[in-house]
């Protein structure tokens, strides 16, 4: 009987060691810092998103799972909106593939005094979660961390919890406001 109990407890110990050590190569992986998906190396941060990393290291790109918008395409360098559509003071969110192949998600708004403001759908301090903001009333919330930031100052403060900024006085032109690709280049390092 005793033998049996030996046995019964060896395998027993046995069944519990192997499953600990699966159980943490399992989270070594998900929580490490690096996994492969193809030939692109990927980081998982906090919370959930991936971090992608091509061969060039100037090219990083984080899963967005935020407001992505409407696809805009640059044309000669430069993305066209109508100006029509900001009357109502609303946010409109769009993002646009840059040429090396990274993804700008932004947002475009006209506050109450009529300037058309532009900026990153991202801030230097939750970029990495991926998730943007929204509008609620008169101000833009970080959807990461709450942060509340009145129209009015959308685009003219940088760093922080501020939408990276794009340009905060956007200029009307036949009907159109512009955003330049050296402006969205300018938030870039957020995506």
């Amino acid at each position: 009987m005793k033998k049996i109990a030996l046995i019964v407890l060896i395998i027993m110990v046995l069944i519990i060691g192997a499953w600990l050590f699966l159980k943490s190569s399992d989270n070594s992986f998900s929580s490490s810092t690096q996994c492969r998906e193809g030939d692109t190396k990927c980081t998982i941060n906090e919370g959930g998103s991936i971090i992608t990393q091509s061969d060039n290291p100037s090219v990083r790109k984080i899963k967005f799972i935020g407001n992505k918008g409407e696809n805009t395409v640059l044309i000669n360098k430069e993305i066209k909106l109508d100006a029509l559509i900001f009357d109502d003071n609303q946010a409109r969110f769009y993002n646009v593939e840059m040429p090396e192949g990274k993804t700008i998600y932004f947002f475009v708004l006209k506050d109450k005094s009529g300037i058309y403001r532009a900026a990153a759908n991202a801030c230097q301090v939750c970029f990495l979660m991926g998730k943007g903001f929204h509008q609620e009333g008169d101000e833009i919330v970080c959807d990461n961390c709450g942060n509340r930031y009145p129209i009015e100052k959308i685009a003219t403060e940088k760093g922080g919890c501020n939408p990276g900024p794009i340009n905060p006085d956007l200029k009307v032109e036949n009907g159109e406001i512009t955003i330049n690709q050296s402006e969205l280049e300018e938030v870039a390092e957020l995506f």
